[in-house]
């Protein structure tokens, strides 16, 4: 198989690659599992360079993207998130892009109650119920009627549960542009800065699950009818804090984070393109990685709720691996060890697999 190149990694130069021999002699195992391959290309020890993306690290390197992924687009808020554990339809959704226009619908129709206030703005002071607990909205709105450019809304939560999901934490929006009406209307549209303040959002079914996020972000939002809309969500950098199982894990740290989600009545898609630190690979092979989309990813609701799609995940030595999600069970990795297309080494793996590296 041959991979379009890309250049988001500085390239290795031609006279550092191994012998073109070694490809040949590779060759027959290309097709085949790493696990009754002998011949290394580079993947590993063996002829060439040890690469740090290889057949030991692919999995991990690949679990912690995908489990980002997740919790940045949904429909989960990490993979250890299970299928049968996300009822449809929830609201807000629980992870962080789809969830956060939803807490936007939910609040800007809050100007209806809004009081005058200085300078001809409209001010409100509520609290929205949930099925559990509550959330404090202040906001400051130019007009009473539309959404607009300088409308601000902060929510702070105080255990606010919807569903089996539960919101703690604060997140201020501030409107940059807009125009419709959210929560009230089939099409409305904006461009909104974000600031996540220990954004929490958690399970409460056991084993728990949690996500806390803290980071500023841009999202611009369109919504183009009742079932349908589209989300492009930008960060310079979120620090997102997982609880998986119950049990603290540490920091992931995301950077130039760009994800486009493409919200529709039965599958969502997103393509998406980030920098991971993942703390637990803190002074590893892994300590860094560039997580990209290659084409887009689908996003079924309930059932399967996996993402379906490919995902390039890059280490800077040009060493690289796709991780294909082929469906609901099956995870086809290959290893690409110079970035430039040629698959050198093919292994396979399943979510279950790689829930249980998290």
């Amino acid at each position: 198989m041959t991979r379009p190149s890309t250049d988001r990694w500085p390239r290795i130069a031609a006279t550092e690659r191994p012998a073109a021999w070694a490809r040949r002699l590779a060759a027959p195992c290309l097709a085949s599992s790493l696990a009754a391959c002998s011949v290394s290309v580079g993947i590993g020890t063996g002829v060439g360079a040890e690469a740090l993306i290889d057949a030991g690290t692919a999995p991990d390197a690949v679990a912690a993207s995908f489990d980002a992924l997740v919790a940045l687009a949904g429909p989960g808020i990490g993979i250890t998130d299970e299928p049968s554990r996300m009822p449809a339809g929830e609201r807000p959704r629980r992870a962080l892009a789809p969830g956060t226009f939803d807490w936007i619908e939910l609040a800007a129709p809050l100007r209806a109650g809004a009081s005058p206030a200085t300078g001809g703005r409209f001010s409100s002071r509520q609290t929205l119920a949930c099925d559990s607990g509550s959330v404090q909205v202040r906001a400051l709105f130019v007009n009473g009627v539309v959404f607009a450019g300088g409308d601000t809304i902060e929510l702070e939560t105080a255990g606010c549960r919807f569903g089996a999901v539960r919101y703690t934490g604060a997140m201020a929006m501030s409107v940059v542009s807009a125009a419709g009406y959210p929560g009230s209307s089939a099409a409305w549209s904006a461009r909104i800065a974000v600031d996540y303040a220990g954004w929490r959002v958690e399970t409460t079914t056991l084993p728990a699950q949690a996500r806390t996020l803290t980071g500023p972000a841009v999202i611009d939002a369109q919504r183009l009818d009742a079932l349908s809309a589209t989300i492009v969500f930008d960060s310079p950098a979120l620090s997102i804090d997982p609880l998986t199982s119950g049990a603290p894990r540490a920091r992931q740290a995301l950077e130039l984070l760009s994800l486009r989600l493409d919200d529709g009545p039965e599958v969502d898609t997103a393509s998406v393109s980030f920098e991971l630190a993942d703390g637990r690979f803190a002074g590893t092979d892994l300590a860094r990685l560039g997580v990209r989309s290659h084409g887009t990813i689908g996003l079924p609701g309930p059932a399967p709720a996996y993402p379906l799609g490919t995902l390039l995940v890059s280490a800077p030595d040009d060493s690289a691996v796709y991780a294909e999600a082929v469906d609901a069970a099956q995870i086809r990795l290959e290893l690409d060890r110079f970035l430039d297309g040629a698959i050198d080494a093919t292994l396979a793996t399943t979510w279950s697999g790689l829930r249980a590296r998290l």
